[in-house]
């Protein structure tokens, strides 16, 4: 099995949200057709809470922040995340609010610059998780995940000024190589 996971970046020209989610879903359209080496549409589907998905042997997530938008096409089931980080953010108080009581103490014990990079890879990766399983952001918050959730995570650093994570039930990413769609 190939461990290299692709992630592909995409500026959305259009900050109207109708616009900007008919460009997204033709450029997840795309991805997909692609990755299946066919030209026709594929039918994208909504789970019980939401999560998309399609009837063929491929499994994908996408997320955005602001108007950058990342996509990921998998063989395995994934989620992915992606935010801005944003400086003047009273992330501490966010984490405070949210996070399992552990992880804030944790945080709390790092410096501010630590502090900062470390709040941005647990909410992506929070985010990513409930994107994998399908879920409500709100319960996965306070959650730490257990062996039994056999959740595997990997991010990356490279997109600067954002925080990347995904999340898969497999321990199938190595290495993630990062795609800019149009222009950067």
């Amino acid at each position: 099995m190939n461990k290299e996971i692709n992630i592909w970046l995409h500026n959305n020209p259009y900050k109207d949200k109708k616009r900007a989610k008919a460009h997204s879903d033709a450029i997840l359209q795309q991805l997909l057709q692609e990755q299946l080496n066919t030209s026709s549409n594929i039918t994208i589907k909504k789970g019980p809470n939401g999560k998309p998905y399609t009837e063929h042997p491929i499994y994908f997530s996408h997320s955005n922040s602001r108007q950058l938008h990342a996509y990921v096409v998998s063989s395995c089931e994934i989620g992915l995340d992606i935010e801005v980080k944003k400086t003047d953010r009273e992330f501490l108080k966010t984490a405070k609010r949210y996070f399992h009581p552990d992880e804030y103490q944790a945080l709390i014990d790092l410096s501010p610059k630590q502090q900062f990079e470390t709040f941005y890879r647990q909410w992506t990766r929070k985010e990513a998780w409930c994107k994998l399983e399908g879920g409500n952001l709100w319960s996965y918050l306070n959650r730490l995940p257990s062996a039994d959730d056999k959740i595997h995570f990997c991010e990356t650093g490279v997109v600067s000024g954002f925080a990347v994570a995904i999340a898969c039930k497999k321990p199938i990413i190595e290495k993630i190589r990062i795609n800019a769609i149009g222009k950067g």
